[in-house]
């Protein structure tokens, strides 16, 4: 038996009570709030304490709930906060397709929390009102994912945002935590990257560009020694050079020979370190040869 919390709009109501009553049937215990918050009751501590106590979180994820792109429509504010709590409290989740949203595009910052997410397709169930393959898809999916702390949700999050392309977004989602010592020098990296992504190299003044060398220099003492070495020999070939500012940062051969040839550079921060560069530019090509 799994504790499950239901996340759903109100305008979903049908259906949630439906999906709610076949995960009952299959004998798990679901936190709902029409069954757990009662007149008078403080709405938003039940919610956490229900999103504390349970182990599983599902979604109904529909145009209602998160929103959708293509309608240009912004999900629920209530449902967008339970998804920060559930994050918040380490909860699998499970979303649950009721329309076409997961797949053209929830709206806002709800987009990277399912675009790499397992979804099951209910509407077959939601006609037949046979629930349980949807229940066992439940289980199976969460028991498939993998745990993750807080620290590592917000900035793979954050990684996935820089990926496609959303700087601001990245940002937004880094801004949100406080991030423990052993996550604190990725999330820095990250937090720079998306700075110079929003800002660009080639227009950093002297005193910006010799900050983030500083912390580039730095960063090379930890965890992520490879991508830091990486992105300050892109710094220094495209801003420094470019600009003709003086700087002690070695040069291109002795930065890339500092790095062991088992450290490589993860394909993730590559490809969004490239985006820095200039389309013409082989300094990727050059610094793999």
């Amino acid at each position: 038996m799994k504790k499950i919390f239901v996340s759903y709009s109100t305008k979903d109501n049908d259906a949630a009570n439906k999906i709610v009553e076949g995960i009952k049937l299959a004998g798990h215990d679901v936190w709902f709030a029409p069954d757990k918050i009662l007149g008078g009751d403080n709405y938003a501590e039940n919610i956490e304490q229900g999103i504390e106590q349970s182990e599983l979180f599902v979604l109904l994820a529909s145009k209602h709930a998160i929103g959708n792109k293509e309608l240009k429509l912004e999900g629920s504010e209530e449902v967008a906060n339970e998804i920060q709590l559930a994050k918040k409290h380490g909860l699998k989740i499970v979303p649950l397709k009721l329309d076409n949203s997961l797949i053209v595009g929830a709206s806002g910052g709800n987009n990277y929390h399912f675009i790499r997410k397992q979804w099951i397709d209910v509407a077959a169930a939601l006609e037949s009102g046979d629930f349980d393959s949807v229940v066992g898809q439940i289980v199976t999916t969460a028991d498939s994912l993998t745990s993750k702390s807080i620290d590592e949700a917000y900035i793979e999050e954050a990684e996935l945002a820089l990926l496609v392309g959303d700087t601001q977004q990245a940002m937004d989602v880094m801004a949100l935590h406080s991030f423990s010592k052993s996550n604190r020098s990725r999330a820095e990296f990250v937090k720079l990257l998306a700075k110079l992504l929003k800002s660009g190299v080639k227009g950093l003044d002297i005193d910006k560009a010799n900050t983030i060398a500083t912390t580039l220099q730095r960063l090379r003492d930890s965890d992520i020694k490879p991508s830091a070495t990486y992105l300050l020999a892109v710094l220094n070939e495209f801003c420094f050079r470019k600009n003709g500012f003086k700087t002690s940062i070695e040069p291109f051969n002795l930065l890339k020979d500092s790095v062991k040839t088992h450290e490589t550079v993860p394909l993730k921060y590559r490809a969004i370190i490239d985006k820095l560069l200039p389309h013409e530019s082989q300094f990727a090509v050059e610094w793999l040869m």
